[in-house]
């Protein structure tokens, strides 16, 4: 080989000097890189538990599932989980009172919408009444309100619906229009017995029946039909009351009249014996003197009879005829004037 000739130029070497340098600035590049990408992989390891961290309002409940599965309940406040796609949380208030409707729907600006496929029933004398129903509950478990169905809403309304055609099919007519009260009650103990063999996480707080009322071609002869019983309702209710205040002042007056009674029958029992005695007394006195007796008696009868007439005593002897003003005494009553000729006064 010439001496003049320039050596051999490898193009490999050539460009990791341009980029590189030496070798000692190409290891240095590589270990940097590497602390880069670890301190990356750290970042992104840090940044994506982060994102476990999450917060349960104070009416909430969390449901935390790992891979699908029911992994565990978190209670209110701040709390943490292995970040998706591991685990995920579903909020769930507790403490709301949900509302449920049953043979209607109300839509966002308030319109009621029948719906007749619910609320059309049959009672037990095979009549059709449309009934609608207001169902209030809450969340009770809410690990079974999660797993135990995919709408429980949906669940709530069907038992509802069957629990309400349940106690339509035993009440007639017309106990299931005048005795709401009674049809709610007896709601109420069915769906709750439903809901707890289909165990959704959902406790009753209240039923109410909005409508119970015949199909409309009959509608207004039934109303008129259920006025007229509360009406008679409404009758018998102050009946009632006016005889639960009368009887007992009846009573008392009863009462009162019965020892009055009782009071007038011993004062004549009294009385008769008191004269029976007196009547013996002088029976007596008159077999030992039956003369002084008679005149006695004969006496004291005058004496209350003339005590009460007015009375004029002349002497036969004596003229007073024209003395006596007999117009004046004619306005006396005649009863209680006496004879003029009533007794002759001797001289002795």
């Amino acid at each position: 080989m010439n001496k003049g000739m320039d050596p051999e130029i490898n193009l490999s070497d050539l460009f990791n000097k341009i980029v590189f340098g030496n070798g000692r600035k190409k290891n240095t590049a590589k270990v940097r890189g590497g602390y880069l990408i670890s301190l990356l992989l750290v970042i992104i390891v840090l940044v994506w538990l982060a994102t476990g961290v999450y917060q349960i309002g104070a009416r909430e409940n969390g449901v935390v599932r790992q891979f699908g599965k029911f992994n565990s309940i978190t209670t209110p406040g701040l709390n943490w989980r292995i970040p998706s796609p591991v685990t995920s949380v579903e909020k769930v208030d507790v403490q709301m009172i949900r509302r449920a409707e049953l043979g209607f729907r109300t839509d966002d600006v308030g319109n009621i919408l029948r719906n007749l496929d619910e609320s059309l029933m049959l009672t037990t004398d095979n009549s059709i009444v449309e009934a609608q129903m207001v169902i209030q509950y809450r969340v009770s478990d809410p690990k079974a309100f999660v797993f135990s169905a995919k709408d429980p809403e949906n669940v709530l309304r069907g038992a509802s619906e069957v629990a309400l055609r349940s106690i339509m099919g035993r009440t007639s007519l017309d106990d299931a229009l005048t005795s709401r009260t009674l049809v709610e009650q007896d709601t109420y103990n069915f769906l709750i017995a439903l809901l707890q063999t289909y165990n959704v996480g959902i406790d009753i707080t209240e039923i109410k029946l909005q409508v119970v009322d015949p199909p409309e071609e009959v509608k207004d002869a039934f109303q008129d039909v259920t006025r007229a019983l509360e009406e008679e309702t409404t009758l018998v209710n102050t009946a009632k009351q006016y005889a639960a205040k009368e009887i007992p002042v009846a009573k008392g007056q009863v009462q009162v009249k019965i020892r009055e009674a009782a009071a007038f029958h011993q004062k004549q029992i009294e009385n008769a014996t008191g004269e029976t005695a007196r009547f013996l007394a002088l029976l007596q006195e008159y077999r030992n003197a039956p003369i002084v007796t008679r005149e006695r008696i004969y006496i004291e009868k005058m004496e209350s009879v003339f005590a009460t007439v007015n009375k004029t005593i002349i002497d036969t002897k004596v003229q007073v005829l024209p003395l006596l003003d007999f117009a004046k005494s004619s306005t006396i009553p005649s009863s209680n004037v006496a004879s003029s000729n009533v007794e002759e006064i001797s001289d002795e």
